[in-house]
Formats: structure tokens, C-alpha cells, sequence
């Protein structure tokens, strides 16, 4: 199974996080103050072996999918390599 974490910006500094499986929602969404902090803290809260893969989405975009336990450690990149595609797109007129 792959859980996809899907962030979307509700306002400035609010992120919202949902976590599906096959469209299907996980956990509730949760509220976060970033980017990296809605990545940490929606793969940190996986329970071991529920699974072992997770992709994150934000604006459309994706991060691909990596190993769960080392998504939380590459937070930071994660989101950073999301927000350039995000300016990307912007740039290109797609968003």
C-alpha cells in the first residue's frame, strides 16, 4: 500500500494535511504551520508497518514516493523540491 499525503494551503501559515489510500482518507486532516512540518508530522504518526511507502502532493504536484521511515527525516527537501515545482508551474502559467 502507498499512502499519498496530500497538502493544500488553507491560509498564510496554515497547511492542511490529509492522508488517503486510494483516494480513500487515512487519518482526519490536520492543521500545520508548514510545509515540512505537515510532511514530519503525517509520516511520523504512520504506525509501524501499517505501511511502507508514502508520496506527498502539494498543488497538484508530487514528491514521488519514497520509504515511510525516511520521509519525516527529508521533510525539509521534500518540501523544498515541491514549492520550486509549484513556482515552476506558476512561471509556466499552469496554476
Amino acid at each position: 500500500m502507498i499512502l499519498t499525503l496530500d497538502i493544500h494551503k488553507a491560509a498564510p501559515g496554515i497547511y492542511v494535511a490529509r492522508v488517503e489510500n486510494a483516494g480513500v482518507l487515512v487519518t482526519e486532516p490536520a492543521e500545520y504551520n508548514s510545509i515540512e512540518a505537515a510532511i514530519s508530522g503525517e509520516a511520523s504518526a504512520v504506525p509501524e508497518g501499517f505501511t511502507h511507502f508514502m508520496e506527498v502532493r502539494y498543488y497538484g504536484f508530487s514528491s514521488g514516493t519514497d520509504l515511510i521511515e525516511v520521509v519525516s527525516g527529508k521533510a525539509a527537501a521534500i518540501a523544498d523540491r515541491l514549492i520550486a515545482l509549484v513556482a515552476e508551474g506558476h512561471r509556466l502559467g499552469l496554476h
